[in-house]
């Protein structure tokens, strides 16, 4: 009965992300056009917080509890699952166009954050650690707000016109829907994972993490199903510097957080492609082999990113063990 119970905790959770995200999305990209922000913009920053809240909490919890093995493996597996999974798969289903320049210099900072948390991270995380990325996140907030890109005509386009206050109501509404959906799938899940006997730890760096960042993967589907690429983007960008400047950061320095090099080593690969394959029109330029404004995403390195992510799970998972 309880297994019955917890199989409809999960499909009722999913329910609430597939239609949370999709009037979350709605209003927040007709809350854009208002304050006359990108969609780059908006998904780098209100979209990437309110995303990333449940692993904020979770791993802040956590940390309290005194398991700061399921802290790291949150936060990191997180970011973990933002490139791997949701930047993979929505490249997969749609290659993601930049069409901005300020998108790339974003990717580029966080490029260097990632080798910074890379650095800091390798013999564990203390409170100066903690610090260091937390002031660095605030410095990159401000850096995305001073430069943020205005609306272009393509930001313009919605496909319902909508008043400002609804935006808001269908923003709130959508956001609450997500959060109460995602606890039920995880709470499901969990229990369904206790069920056949899966280990703590693999329900922490796998099911906890990816769990978490299921208002991510809702909101980046939905999005994709619009074709804003912007906002995929933005959001994992965003939520990937907030799941460490501020849930990670914030983490150690209440507890010191063990190293995991392994996560480390996996999000820095991660991070390295996707820098790459959204900067390799910028090389072909550079190299006279380019002219096109417009570089994207495409299915083969969409596939790419994906099949990353699956080794780390099945490593993880002691399915493959390296």
């Amino acid at each position: 009965m309880e297994i019955l119970l917890s199989i409809l905790m999960l499909l009722i959770g999913l329910g609430l992300l597939n239609y949370g995200s999709d009037w979350f999305i709605l209003g927040n990209t007709k809350i854009a056009k208002y304050l006359k922000l990108s969609n780059f913009v908006i998904g780098a920053t209100i979209v990437a917080f309110a995303t990333s809240f449940p692993e904020i909490v979770t791993t802040l919890y956590a940390t309290y509890t005194g398991l700061p093995m399921i802290a790291v493996g949150n936060a990191l597996g997180s970011c973990i699952v933002n490139i791997g999974f949701i930047l993979g798969l929505c490249a997969l289903i749609f290659p993601l166009v930049v069409k901005q320049k300020s998108i790339l210099r974003n990717s580029q900072v966080y490029l260097l954050y990632s080798l910074l948390l890379f650095i800091l991270g390798y013999d564990g995380f203390n409170f100066i650690d903690g610090v260091i990325l937390f002031l660095l996140l605030l410095g990159y907030i401000g850096y995305t707000l001073k430069k943020r890109s205005v609306v272009t005509e393509e930001d313009r386009e919605d496909r319902k016109d909508i008043s400002i206050v609804l935006a808001v109501v269908f923003t709130i509404v959508g956001l609450i829907s997500i959060f109460v959906g995602s606890k039920l799938f995880i709470d499901g899940a969990r229990n369904i994972a206790i069920f056949l006997g899966i280990s703590n730890k693999v329900v922490g760096f796998t099911l906890v993490a990816f769990g978490t960042s299921l208002p991510e993967v809702a909101v980046s589907l939905t999005a994709i199903r619009r074709e804003l690429g912007d906002i995929i983007i933005g959001n994992v960008i965003g939520s990937n510097m907030i799941n460490i400047g501020c849930a990670l950061a914030l983490s150690s320095m209440i507890a010191y957080i063990p190293p995991t090099r392994f996560e480390l080593s996996i999000n820095i690969l991660l991070v390295v492609l996707m820098a790459l394959f959204m900067n390799k029109g910028v090389i072909l330029r550079f190299l006279g082999r380019c002219s096109n404004e417009y570089f994207k995403i495409g299915r083969i390195e969409g596939l790419l990113l994906f099949m990353v992510y699956l080794v780390y799970v099945l490593v993880v998972t002691n399915v493959f063990k390296m």
